[in-house]
């Protein structure tokens, strides 16, 4: 019925890295590095698995959540890819403005379904 855990790890990652090189354009590395780290220190205050994100300047990995996961199966991914993605573009939105960011949003939309995010901003 529901998608085997590790399929789901592998597309949040290509989610979060399609977001990743969408705002580079953007910002640039140095600046997503620090969205990223930004995001993940407040939603680890929620969950904690949430450090296990790898990131630097060549991208974006899940690895480590994904060998978490075999330790703790009760992880609510979706819930925390969902709280992760919205803040993220809770923030850019902040950074680049809504219509800018509605535009990536838009576009991860089309390639991953549903994303949260408000063009108006709540």
């Amino acid at each position: 019925m529901s998608e085997p855990i590790e399929n789901q790890i592998e597309r949040y990652e290509t989610l979060l890295r399609e977001m990743w090189t969408a705002s580079a354009k953007y910002l640039g590395m140095f600046s997503v590095k620090l969205l990223v780290e930004r995001v993940v220190w407040e939603l680890s205050l929620e969950y904690r698995e949430i450090e296990l994100l790898e990131y630097d300047q060549d991208g974006i990995s899940c690895a480590r959540i994904a060998a978490s996961l075999k330790k703790n199966p009760d992880l609510p991914v979706d819930d925390m890819f969902a709280k992760f993605t919205t803040r993220y573009l809770k923030i850019l939105a902040r950074l680049l403005g809504h219509e800018k960011t509605e535009k990536i949003a838009k576009k991860l939309n089309e390639e991953f379904g549903r994303i949260p995010f408000d063009s108006k901003g709540e």
